[in-house]
């Protein structure tokens, strides 16, 4: 049913002009996914659609509008477009009669899921679930409206990356209510910079919850997966839990606080993760370390749930914990003193032997003078002290210890342990030891380190060494081969800079087709995901749609990516039938 409406289908704003919104540029003309509702469409006698903000396998997101409660609201649509279908201008959806059983399953799944969510409407830090209802044979939930925008848009406007102390503010109350959520039993798996809102209080809300087949590969259902947040358990149909949660946060502090997204998955499987404190060297060690045991690729041996990773994010670091640089500057300085020590206590002991030396003589002359002692047992007896007292026989006679005082003495050279290079970047490593040594580098491809990071030292790691040593490194100029990355939605330009980061060699040509909006990339001679062989230097052909505008039947690209919703909505009543 289509209601006559003034509000922009756009923002849901007061619209009583013809033309474009003037608040949001969205028209009445602007062309609809025929799958999708038909913008003006009413539901529950009470919600009013607006254009959709995103969609992914499990179905759609809207803008809406609650007439009952007179304000905005988002509205979820359960539409897994390979079970089910919808002709064009209808609102009444078909399931294929081959995955009716597995329709009912996730639909099930779907209510259950966000009628659990609405039970958690007392909690902040999630988007509120105001109302769930069945129509249309298919299920609806109703968010509410967040007024605000996505932590990926705000750290871009934030310089791509805001300081722990920043970090710690924002995401503190965040962790508690994410436990809380873990606790009602829901795996959110999809935590990412697209899933999360900065409120216009400057809260952050968790949005984009879904059912568990629309986040794991190898389902009836279009995978959605958020590249570098998603654990690797998602990409082997493996088990999830709270543990899978613990990586997409993780991964989302690692990307707030070096402004860089961890390596995919999968793609670093073979490889390592080059650690937050590298990045930025703002970042506190302890915080680095607690993250990257977070994005640990085995689950068994990641941090578990939100409540140990909070714990020990937030906790003390221990004294043992200082960086290798303080530790080095340490045994440095404990050196030096002793050396300093040792000088110092050799002066005392030489100065002791000279006024020694002087009293027993000044004692002895005395003896022969008034006492009358033999002359010749004085000699002997000082003799002997002086034997006594001195290995060196120059170093008893004051006038030879002064002139070696006064001359000048040659530095000693700064003796260290060799530090442990193996699996360090390069070029901090390089910054943070200028003027201790001198780096000689061999690159080499490596399958099981990542770019940048040092995997072989000429110096054993542990040796005592000294400053101003050469030492030969070799490092990694990446895996061998690379995983092609993903070209959807992306420019030519913003490909190609994914493309010269994993060293893929490529070419460009523009073809017509409808397949993307114009001068986008549509296609690659190699398909997205398989390896490309960067070391014999396989090349890409990248190709870009030209001159193809989208018809009325086409996304006209003002849908965005699932999770970039402003916001979602449902009531206490849950209508099945």
């Amino acid at each position: 049913m289509i209601k006559e409406t003034s509000l922009c289908m756009g923002c849901m704003n007061d619209k009583t002009y013809e033309g474009p919104c003037k608040l949001c540029g969205y028209s009445d003309s602007t062309p609809c996914i025929p799958t999708y509702l038909t913008p003006k469409t009413f539901l529950a006698e009470r919600y009013i659609v607006g254009k959709v903000i995103s969609y992914n396998g499990e179905g759609a997101v809207y803008i809406g509008y609650d007439t009952a409660a007179g304000a905005k609201v988002t509205i979820k649509e359960f539409m897994p477009d390979t079970l089910c279908s919808r002709k064009k201008g209808e609102t009444e959806v078909t399931v294929d009669p081959s995955a009716a059983a597995l329709y009912k399953t996730y639909l099930s799944e779907f209510i259950d899921l966000n009628r659990t969510l609405m039970k958690l409407r007392g909690i902040s830090h999630i988007q509120t679930v105001l109302d769930v209802f069945y129509e249309n044979n298919t299920a609806y939930a109703v968010f509410e409206y967040i007024n605000g925008i996505s932590l990926k848009t705000y750290l871009a406007n934030s310089s791509g990356e805001i300081p722990w102390e920043q970090a710690k503010e924002l995401f503190s109350p965040f962790f508690t209510t994410l436990s809380l959520v873990h606790s009602a039993n829901i795996i959110h798996r999809g935590i990412s910079p697209s899933t999360i809102f900065v409120t216009d209080k400057m809260e952050l809300k968790l949005t984009g919850f879904a059912i568990c087949a629309a986040r794991t590969t190898g389902t009836e259902i279009p995978c959605e997966m958020f590249a570098g947040f998603a654990a690797p358990e998602q990409y082997m149909n493996e088990i999830n839990g709270t543990w899978t949660d613990v990586y997409g946060v993780a991964a989302v502090l690692y990307r707030c606080l070096t402004g860089c997204t961890p390596t995919e998955a999968i793609a670093r499987s073979g490889g390592s993760l080059m650690e937050p404190m590298m990045i930025n060297r703002n970042v506190p060690a302890n915080i680095s370390a607690v993250i990257m045991e977070g994005l640990k690729l085995s689950p068994d041996e990641r941090i578990r749930t939100v409540t140990e990773f909070v714990d020990r994010l937030f906790s003390q670091p221990r004294p043992a914990e200082s960086t290798p640089a303080e530790r080095q500057k340490l045994t440095r300085r404990e050196q030096k003193q002793r050396k300093e020590r040792a000088k110092t206590i050799a002066v005392l002991v030489i100065a002791g032997i000279v006024v020694a030396a002087f009293v027993v003589t000044f004692v002895l002359t005395l003896n022969g003078t008034f006492s009358g002692a033999n002359s010749s047992s004085q000699p002997e007896t000082s003799e002997v002290t002086a034997e006594a007292l001195t290995s060196e026989p120059e170093q008893t006679e004051p006038a030879d210890t002064t002139s070696q005082q006064s001359q000048p003495q040659e530095p000693e050279a700064e003796t260290f342990l060799m530090p442990d290079f193996s699996e360090r970047s390069y070029d901090y490593e390089v910054e943070r030891y200028s003027g201790t040594f001198t780096f000689v580098p061999t690159y080499e491809y490596s399958d099981r380190y990542a770019s940048g990071m040092m995997f072989d030292q000429s110096i054993e790691a542990g040796r005592e060494v000294t400053s101003g040593m050469t030492v030969a490194v070799k490092v990694s100029k990446g895996p061998s081969k690379v995983a092609l990355p993903d070209y959807t939605g992306k420019t030519p330009d913003k490909y190609i800079s994914d493309l010269n980061k994993l060293n893929i060699k490529y070419s460009v040509k523009t073809e017509r087709s409808n397949a993307a909006e114009d001068g986008q990339v549509f296609k690659c001679s190699v398909e997205i995901g398989d390896l490309v062989d960067v070391e014999n230097g396989q090349e890409v052909v990248v190709y870009c749609a030209e001159n193809y505008p989208p018809t009325v039947e086409e996304n006209d690209g003002t849908v965005e990516p699932w999770g970039t919703s402003e916001g979602i909505p449902v009531t206490d009543e849950i209508i099945v039938e």
